[in-house]
């Protein structure tokens, strides 16, 4: 059996004003977008969870939440590095919302 992971998927920022705008760094498992990585130092994980009360934030039309890991990566690589890491804790502590395939 395979040892589960997450995967990764960069995004270039492009087009006339591309300058202006920093790079997507996407978290995915098995093909779906679950997360994101910041661009600019440090580094934050953000995942999207879905929520345990449809109530808790007040927005009745959206089953899903953005949370901010506490942990700070001084690169990108250290932020993916430790997410695979810690998959195991992070996958059995939350229930991760997948967006559609792209």
């Amino acid at each position: 059996m395979a040892i589960k992971k997450f995967t990764f998927k960069t995004e270039r920022s492009s087009g006339r004003y591309a300058s202006f705008y920093p790079d997507s760094h996407q978290i995915k498992l098995e093909g779906h977008v679950v997360g994101s990585i910041g661009d600019m130092e440090p580094h934050k994980i953000s995942l999207c969870i879905i929520k345990k009360d449809i109530n808790e934030d007040g927005n009745q039309n959206c089953p899903w939440k953005w949370i901010t890991l506490k942990h700070k990566s001084k690169s990108l690589q250290e932020a993916k590095d430790f997410v695979n890491e810690y998959f195991g804790a992070i996958t059995n502590r939350y229930n991760l919302y997948k967006f559609e395939k792209e």
